[in-house]
């Protein structure tokens, strides 16, 4: 049983200079609880609404929030997803939006850990079902997409370096080494390299050109003990046009010659991850790609599955990426998490664009056992906050052997110590 004794909310700024909440709770027992909501840059159309025009201190300039903040004052609830039911229902009631109820979800999931002097990772992993693990790391190398245009984007939203290895500390050094020189490269064309919300570097190329120069890094950083890979996330849903067809550079796809193309870079690349190729109407191309990539290649659904346990569908993709703010509550997202697991899929946890230095989604990936967590590059406070958090997990939380796309991976890396290929001609045009 949890005994609210004062509840509150305040308009903060996340990582853009913008305002978003954060809630804090106060059980009678003295324990207390912090959770704030991220924001995307560009919400998928199937995920729950943030709130609008919020403002800097108490309540965020909404009424309702502080009257939301007084009803729940004395009130007791069984567990922690009582709460999560009750927040979401009284939401719905007074049209208040999924960032308050998730920072308020944090708040008193945080506040109960506290209390039952229990770490959060364990509750979480309790509540779901599931068997802790450090997750491995997707490092945003290349922002494009929505970061880059002014307009209507044109170019894959990011290009990552994926790492899996025994140890957490030998993947972010590999992590580092590569960020570094690609850092280092556009330093000396121009004074100060531009870096998206999510700390990617922004590069106005085509994705080939971006994945020849990541894989010339990959062989040269790896080592014994984390072997490193690529991975791309298209976010298919922002590249539509209205004909239904998908820009990439100066070109227009169908769905059918965007399938081609990722499965050529997929080949030519020997990609470990994609995520959100395809809108999330486009069905039959989810099924196509996925019966036709290579074993240790994993498909991840985003704005497909909106972290929705309802959305779920196997047919369609082999991972699932797991956003709290997609959904609203902590509980929801574990009922998500279990849901998927339970359908065969694999977890992948992440940040959204604008972040604060909360660094829940950490403990969250901690506890479902999550294959991969996406933190952004490893530069601002609010992304060095998530890695450092991960360290510390990582000291009590063992790493679980590496995965079935070991061998893919090594493959990779070794077919990429001769020099980077020249770009095909078909895909070479300047974005």
């Amino acid at each position: 049983m949890v005994r609210i004794a004062e509840a509150r909310v305040r308009g903060i700024l996340d990582s853009r200079g913008q305002v978003t909440i954060e809630a804090e709770i106060v059980l009678s027992g003295g324990a207390k609880g912090r959770g704030s909501a991220p924001v995307a840059i560009a919400p998928g159309r199937h995920e729950k609404a943030r709130s609008k025009s919020l403002r800097i201190g108490a309540n965020a300039g909404l009424v309702a929030v502080g009257e939301l903040c007084h009803a729940l004052r004395e009130l007791s609830f069984s567990d922690e997803s009582s709460f999560d039911e009750d927040i979401a229902c009284r939401a719905r009631d007074t049209g208040l939006r999924a960032d308050l109820t998730l920072a308020l979800s944090q708040a008193l999931w945080r506040a109960a850990s506290w209390e039952r002097d229990q770490p959060l990772v364990a509750r979480m992993s309790a509540a779901a079902g599931t068997t802790p693990a450090t997750p491995h790391l997707l490092i945003n190398a290349f922002s494009g997409g929505i970061h880059r245009s002014q307009g209507k984007p044109s170019s894959f939203q990011q290009i990552m370096l994926t790492a899996e290895g025994n140890s957490l500390t030998a993947e972010i050094a590999a992590a580092l080494e590569v960020f570094s020189t690609l850092e280092e490269r556009r330093r000396q064309q121009i004074a100060i390299p531009a870096l998206s919300a999510s700390s990617g570097l922004l590069v106005d190329a085509p994705p080939e050109d971006l994945l020849d120069e990541l894989a010339s890094l990959l062989a040269d950083a790896a080592g014994d003990s984390a072997r490193l890979g690529a991975g791309i996330d298209i976010a298919a849903e922002h590249l539509l046009d209205t004909a239904g067809h998908y820009r990439v550079g100066d070109r227009t796809l169908d769905g059918s010659a965007l399938l081609d193309f990722i499965l050529e870079l997929t080949e030519r690349f020997g990609l470990v991850y994609i995520e959100d190729p395809f809108d999330a109407e486009h069905r039959e191309a989810w099924r196509d790609l996925l019966a036709r990539l290579p074993a240790g290649t994993l498909l991840v659904g985003d704005d497909l599955f909106a972290s929705d346990a309802a959305r779920l569908d196997r047919d369609l993709a082999g991972a699932v990426l797991l956003k709290p703010s997609q959904i609203g509550t902590v509980s929801a997202t574990l009922q998500t998490a279990r849901s998927a697991l339970d359908a065969g899929f694999e977890l992948c946890v992440s940040h959204r664009s604008g972040e604060t230095e909360d660094t829940f989604i950490c403990d969250l990936a901690t506890a479902v056992g999550a294959r991969f967590q996406k933190v952004g590059g490893p530069r601002r406070g609010d992304r060095i906050a998530k890695y450092n958090q991960l360290l510390r997990l990582a000291e009590e939380i063992p790493r679980r052997a590496w995965s079935a796309s070991s061998e893919r991976l090594t493959d990779y890396t070794n077919r990429n110590r001769r020099e980077p290929t020249r770009c095909l001609s078909a895909h070479n045009s300047k974005q």
